[in-house]
This record gives structure tokens, C-alpha cells and sequence, in this order.
């Protein structure tokens, strides 16, 4: 298998395996399974080649109330997922968090772009606080599909393999700022 498969391989793999433990954290905050873990960083990437998206990702980790991550605010995301009314419940309650996600993320996550030649990914970061609650989530049958709304806890923030070089820009102009407020500038 060529290099360049392998990584989409195990990327793929680790998405869904994540994507099965999440499915499977419990809802109530009464009880915590996880060991206190409860607040995640994730990130969704969009990447495209020649102006076409070629392929999409939602990453997740566990984060112990990290110290950037401040200021959360409560949103209410909705919107409407393909799904046929016989799949299980749990799968439909999967998709209805993974799509509200990856809504909170586009709408209030922060932003980044990285581009090569004719490649592009646009990545989205942020972190929840779990879980999170399905307020909504009804079937529409004419239109084979379910509406849902979900309440979010989400603060925008970078992403750790970023931190050490946002560190050293905001100490970079801290240093600047300070040299100019020196000379009266």
C-alpha cells in the first residue's frame, strides 16, 4: 500500500473509532464513565483539490480544563440530516451530534487555511464541553430525513500542535508593543 494511502487509512480508522467511543459516551451529566473527562478539542478539516472537496474530517481529544479555553458560551445548533426512518436510533443520534458539530465549528470555530499548489484545507477548532444535549430531533417522513437541534458548550481556541508558535507571535508583539510604548510611538 503507497505511503500517501496508509496515512488516509489510518486517519479514516481513527476517525471512526473515535467517532464509536463518543457514540457511546452516555448522555446524562449525572453520570461520567469517562473518568471526569469532559471537556474536548476538536477539529474539523475540510480539504479539496482543484476547487472540489475531496475529503472532510471531525477530530477529537480529550482535554482536562485547559486553561485557554475560557470563554464558553451556550449555542443551539439545528438543522436536518439525511437518514431513513428504520436506522436505529443510536446511529441517527450519532449523525445528529457529528453534523452539529461540524456546524458549531463552521459558524463559530476558529479559522485556518492552509494551501499548496492546488490543494487546500480549511481546518475549524474549537472545544465542547460534553455532553452534548439533543434538545430536538424529529422525523420528517415526505422528506426522509431528521430535523434535530442540539445544545452546544463551545469556545473557539487553536488547537495544542499550534499553542507554541501562537505563543511566540503574541510574545513577539508583546515585545514589539513594549519597545514602542518605550520610545512614546
Amino acid at each position: 500500500m503507497p505511503k500517501k494511502y496508509k496515512k488516509y487509512f489510518l486517519y479514516t480508522l481513527t476517525i471512526i473509532i473515535l467517532a464509536i467511543w463518543i457514540a457511546s459516551i452516555p448522555t446524562t451529566p449525572a453520570i461520567h464513565a469517562y473518568e471526569g473527562i469532559d471537556t474536548f478539542y476538536i477539529r474539523y478539516d475540510i480539504k479539496s483539490s482543484k476547487n472540489r472537496i475531496s475529503d472532510s474530517s471531525l477530530l477529537m481529544i480529550p482535554a482536562k480544563n485547559e486553561f485557554r479555553a475560557e470563554k464558553f458560551s451556550q449555542i443551539i445548533v439545528s438543522g436536518v440530516i439525511s437518514a431513513d426512518s428504520k436506522q436505529n436510533q443510536i446511529s441517527v443520534e450519532k449523525m445528529v451530534k457529528e453534523d452539529s458539530l461540524k456546524s458549531t465549528l463552521v459558524k463559530n470555530g476558529l479559522q485556518s487555511v492552509k494551501a499548496k499548489d492546488l490543494d487546500t484545507v480549511i481546518s475549524y477548532e474549537g472545544v465542547i464541553i460534553t455532553p452534548v444535549k439533543i434538545l430536538k430531533n424529529v422525523y420528517n417522513e415526505k422528506q426522509n430525513n431528521y430535523s434535530y437541534e442540539v445544545q452546544v458548550e463551545f469556545s473557539p481556541i487553536a488547537f495544542p500542535d499550534r499553542w507554541e508558535t501562537l505563543n511566540m507571535k503574541y510574545r513577539i508583539k508583546e515585545i514589539l508593543h513594549n519597545f514602542l510604548e518605550l520610545f512614546g510611538i
